[in-house]
Protein backbone atom coordinates (compact mmCIF):
# COMPACT_ATOMS: atom_id res chain seq x y z
CA UNK A 1 0.00 0.00 0.00
CA UNK A 2 2.65 2.32 0.79
CA UNK A 3 4.53 1.45 -2.22
CA UNK A 4 1.76 2.33 -4.23
CA UNK A 5 0.74 5.58 -2.74
CA UNK A 6 4.44 6.99 -3.33
CA UNK A 7 4.02 5.24 -7.01
CA UNK A 8 0.59 7.45 -7.41
CA UNK A 9 2.41 10.95 -6.13
CA UNK A 10 5.60 10.49 -8.46
CA UNK A 11 3.12 9.59 -11.12
CA UNK A 12 1.12 12.84 -10.45
CA UNK A 13 3.71 14.77 -9.90
CA UNK A 14 5.69 13.91 -13.27
CA UNK A 15 2.19 14.41 -14.80
CA UNK A 16 1.63 17.69 -13.71
CA UNK A 17 5.21 18.71 -15.09
CA UNK A 18 4.93 17.36 -18.39
CA UNK A 19 1.57 19.13 -18.47
CA UNK A 20 2.95 22.34 -17.54
CA UNK A 21 5.74 22.51 -20.07
CA UNK A 22 3.05 21.77 -22.78
CA UNK A 23 0.68 24.18 -22.09
CA UNK A 24 3.41 26.86 -21.69
CA UNK A 25 5.41 26.29 -24.93
CA UNK A 26 1.53 25.95 -26.80
CA UNK A 27 1.08 29.83 -25.08
CA UNK A 28 4.88 30.75 -26.44
CA UNK A 29 4.00 29.20 -29.97
CA UNK A 30 0.68 31.22 -29.79
CA UNK A 31 1.82 34.46 -28.92
CA UNK A 32 5.24 34.06 -31.62
CA UNK A 33 2.47 34.37 -34.17
CA UNK A 34 1.44 37.63 -32.44
CA UNK A 35 3.44 40.44 -34.84
CA UNK A 36 2.51 42.63 -31.39
CA UNK A 37 4.54 40.14 -29.30
CA UNK A 38 7.22 40.10 -31.80
CA UNK A 39 7.49 43.63 -32.42
CA UNK A 40 7.26 43.95 -28.53
CA UNK A 41 10.26 41.17 -27.80
CA UNK A 42 12.11 43.13 -30.41
CA UNK A 43 11.68 46.44 -28.23
CA UNK A 44 12.19 44.96 -25.27
CA UNK A 45 14.72 42.03 -25.49
CA UNK A 46 16.12 41.68 -22.10
CA UNK A 47 13.09 41.65 -20.23
CA UNK A 48 12.59 38.75 -22.81
CA UNK A 49 16.13 37.32 -22.14
CA UNK A 50 15.18 36.94 -18.59
CA UNK A 51 12.10 35.36 -18.93
CA UNK A 52 13.80 32.76 -21.20
CA UNK A 53 16.21 32.30 -18.80
CA UNK A 54 13.95 32.21 -15.43
CA UNK A 55 12.17 30.23 -17.65
CA UNK A 56 14.86 27.24 -18.38
CA UNK A 57 16.15 27.37 -14.59
CA UNK A 58 12.76 26.57 -13.22
CA UNK A 59 12.76 23.81 -16.18
CA UNK A 60 15.95 22.55 -15.00
CA UNK A 61 14.60 22.67 -11.21
CA UNK A 62 12.00 20.32 -11.76
CA UNK A 63 13.89 18.12 -14.25
CA UNK A 64 16.21 17.47 -10.45
CA UNK A 65 13.33 17.14 -8.24
CA UNK A 66 11.70 14.72 -10.28
CA UNK A 67 15.29 13.22 -10.55
CA UNK A 68 15.44 12.97 -6.32
CA UNK A 69 12.11 11.89 -6.00
CA UNK A 70 13.17 8.67 -8.63
CA UNK A 71 15.92 7.70 -6.32
CA UNK A 72 14.20 7.87 -3.26
CA UNK A 73 11.25 6.10 -4.83
CA UNK A 74 13.57 3.36 -6.37
CA UNK A 75 15.36 3.30 -2.48
CA UNK A 76 12.16 2.78 -1.11
CA UNK A 77 10.92 0.01 -3.39
CA UNK A 78 14.01 -1.66 -2.80
CA UNK A 79 13.11 -1.55 1.06
CA UNK A 80 9.86 -2.37 0.81
CA UNK A 81 11.25 -5.82 -0.59
CA UNK A 82 13.24 -6.62 1.85
CA UNK A 83 11.81 -9.33 4.29
CA UNK A 84 10.97 -8.64 7.79
CA UNK A 85 12.99 -10.35 10.55
CA UNK A 86 10.18 -11.77 11.49
CA UNK A 87 9.90 -13.86 8.44
CA UNK A 88 13.31 -14.46 8.03
CA UNK A 89 13.44 -16.10 11.53
CA UNK A 90 9.88 -18.03 11.46
CA UNK A 91 11.30 -19.27 7.98
CA UNK A 92 14.23 -20.87 9.78
CA UNK A 93 12.08 -22.28 12.31
CA UNK A 94 9.91 -24.03 10.28
CA UNK A 95 13.29 -25.46 8.11
CA UNK A 96 14.48 -26.64 11.11
CA UNK A 97 11.49 -28.81 12.16
CA UNK A 98 11.21 -29.90 8.71
CA UNK A 99 14.58 -29.35 7.32
CA UNK A 100 14.68 -30.05 2.89
CA UNK A 101 17.70 -32.51 3.72
CA UNK A 102 16.23 -33.70 6.82
CA UNK A 103 14.99 -37.53 7.29
CA UNK A 104 10.98 -36.85 7.01
CA UNK A 105 11.45 -34.74 3.58
CA UNK A 106 13.64 -37.31 2.38
CA UNK A 107 10.91 -40.13 3.38
CA UNK A 108 8.58 -38.56 1.81
CA UNK A 109 9.59 -37.70 -1.26
CA UNK A 110 11.98 -40.44 -2.05
CA UNK A 111 10.85 -43.76 0.29
CA UNK A 112 7.37 -43.43 1.33
CA UNK A 113 5.59 -46.71 1.16
CA UNK A 114 1.82 -45.86 2.60
CA UNK A 115 1.11 -49.33 4.26
CA UNK A 116 3.49 -49.40 6.87
CA UNK A 117 6.50 -46.58 8.26
CA UNK A 118 8.06 -45.94 11.88
CA UNK A 119 5.81 -43.25 13.67
CA UNK A 120 8.59 -41.29 13.97
CA UNK A 121 8.97 -40.50 10.25
CA UNK A 122 5.90 -38.33 11.27
CA UNK A 123 6.42 -36.75 14.62
CA UNK A 124 8.29 -33.35 12.91
CA UNK A 125 4.97 -32.93 10.97
CA UNK A 126 2.89 -33.35 14.23
CA UNK A 127 5.09 -31.22 16.37
CA UNK A 128 5.19 -28.74 13.57
CA UNK A 129 1.33 -28.20 13.05
CA UNK A 130 0.87 -27.60 17.11
CA UNK A 131 3.63 -24.71 16.93
CA UNK A 132 2.48 -23.47 13.66
CA UNK A 133 -1.64 -23.55 15.12
CA UNK A 134 -0.07 -21.32 18.48
CA UNK A 135 1.40 -18.80 15.82
CA UNK A 136 -1.70 -16.51 14.36
CA UNK A 137 0.78 -14.33 12.86
CA UNK A 138 1.76 -16.18 10.03
CA UNK A 139 4.44 -14.25 7.53
CA UNK A 140 4.21 -10.65 6.76
CA UNK A 141 5.15 -10.60 2.95
CA UNK A 142 1.67 -12.18 1.53
CA UNK A 143 2.53 -14.47 -1.13
CA UNK A 144 5.00 -16.28 1.40
CA UNK A 145 1.88 -16.40 3.80
CA UNK A 146 -0.30 -17.95 0.85
CA UNK A 147 2.18 -20.64 1.02
CA UNK A 148 2.43 -21.19 4.11
CA UNK A 149 -1.11 -21.48 4.56
CA UNK A 150 -1.69 -24.57 1.99
CA UNK A 151 1.78 -26.25 3.40
CA UNK A 152 -0.02 -26.04 6.64
CA UNK A 153 -3.49 -27.12 5.08
CA UNK A 154 -1.47 -30.13 3.44
CA UNK A 155 0.42 -31.05 6.93
CA UNK A 156 -2.84 -31.17 8.86
CA UNK A 157 -4.38 -32.93 6.21
CA UNK A 158 -1.74 -36.06 6.03
CA UNK A 159 -1.50 -36.23 9.95
CA UNK A 160 -5.51 -37.04 10.15
CA UNK A 161 -5.21 -39.48 6.76
CA UNK A 162 -2.88 -40.86 9.05
CA UNK A 163 -4.70 -41.16 12.19
CA UNK A 164 -7.79 -42.03 9.93
CA UNK A 165 -6.23 -45.24 8.10
CA UNK A 166 -2.98 -46.67 10.35
CA UNK A 167 -1.98 -47.83 13.89
CA UNK A 168 0.40 -49.94 15.55
CA UNK A 169 -0.35 -53.38 13.90
CA UNK A 170 3.43 -55.03 15.08
CA UNK A 171 3.08 -56.36 19.09
CA UNK A 172 6.71 -56.23 18.67
CA UNK A 173 7.26 -52.75 17.86
CA UNK A 174 4.52 -50.53 19.19
CA UNK A 175 6.35 -47.71 17.12
CA UNK A 176 5.46 -48.60 13.76
CA UNK A 177 2.16 -47.45 12.24
CA UNK A 178 0.50 -49.84 9.74
CA UNK A 179 -2.89 -50.43 7.65
CA UNK A 180 -4.09 -52.95 9.18
CA UNK A 181 -3.55 -56.11 7.04
CA UNK A 182 -6.88 -57.79 7.84
CA UNK A 183 -8.97 -55.07 5.57
CA UNK A 184 -6.49 -56.31 2.37
CA UNK A 185 -8.94 -59.66 2.84
CA UNK A 186 -11.84 -58.76 4.57
CA UNK A 187 -12.74 -55.46 3.18
CA UNK A 188 -9.94 -54.73 -0.13
CA UNK A 189 -11.87 -51.65 -1.00
CA UNK A 190 -11.25 -49.45 2.40
CA UNK A 191 -7.76 -51.13 2.58
CA UNK A 192 -7.14 -49.59 -0.89
CA UNK A 193 -8.92 -46.48 -0.11
CA UNK A 194 -6.61 -45.85 2.75
CA UNK A 195 -3.54 -46.57 0.47
CA UNK A 196 -5.02 -43.99 -2.16
CA UNK A 197 -5.82 -41.88 0.26
CA UNK A 198 -2.12 -41.80 1.97
CA UNK A 199 -0.67 -41.34 -1.50
CA UNK A 200 -2.54 -38.23 -2.25
CA UNK A 201 -1.73 -36.48 1.07
CA UNK A 202 1.98 -37.19 0.98
CA UNK A 203 2.07 -36.16 -2.61
CA UNK A 204 -0.11 -33.02 -1.53
CA UNK A 205 2.10 -32.45 1.17
CA UNK A 206 5.87 -32.44 -0.80
CA UNK A 207 4.06 -30.43 -3.39
CA UNK A 208 3.10 -27.72 -0.89
CA UNK A 209 6.34 -27.65 1.04
CA UNK A 210 8.57 -27.57 -2.31
CA UNK A 211 6.06 -24.52 -3.47
CA UNK A 212 6.84 -22.92 -0.29
CA UNK A 213 10.08 -23.30 -0.21
CA UNK A 214 10.53 -21.84 -3.90
CA UNK A 215 8.26 -19.17 -2.83
CA UNK A 216 10.26 -17.83 -0.22
CA UNK A 217 13.44 -17.82 -2.22
CA UNK A 218 11.79 -16.09 -4.92
CA UNK A 219 11.02 -13.54 -1.90
CA UNK A 220 14.87 -13.51 -0.66
CA UNK A 221 13.55 -15.47 2.39
CA UNK A 222 16.45 -18.04 2.28
CA UNK A 223 17.79 -18.52 5.78
CA UNK A 224 17.18 -22.53 6.13
CA UNK A 225 17.45 -23.80 9.52
CA UNK A 226 20.21 -26.31 10.70
CA UNK A 227 19.38 -30.03 11.28
CA UNK A 228 18.86 -31.40 14.62
CA UNK A 229 17.87 -28.18 15.74
CA UNK A 230 15.53 -27.21 18.28
CA UNK A 231 13.16 -24.24 16.47
CA UNK A 232 11.71 -21.49 18.17
CA UNK A 233 8.37 -20.52 16.92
Amino acid sequence: MQQGGVTERFSASSAAVVTGLVADTAAVVALLASDTFRQWCKDYWIISAILSIALIYVVIALLESNLRKTVELRALERRLREPSLHDRTFFSAITTSLHPDGRTVEWLKHNFICTSFEDSLVDPLDALKRSLLRDPRGFDNEEIEAAYRDLVTNITRFIDSVGNHMWSDYPLNPHRLAIPREWELSDPDRYQGAMDDLNARSRDLVDSYDAFLLVAQRNRVTEVGVIGATPVI
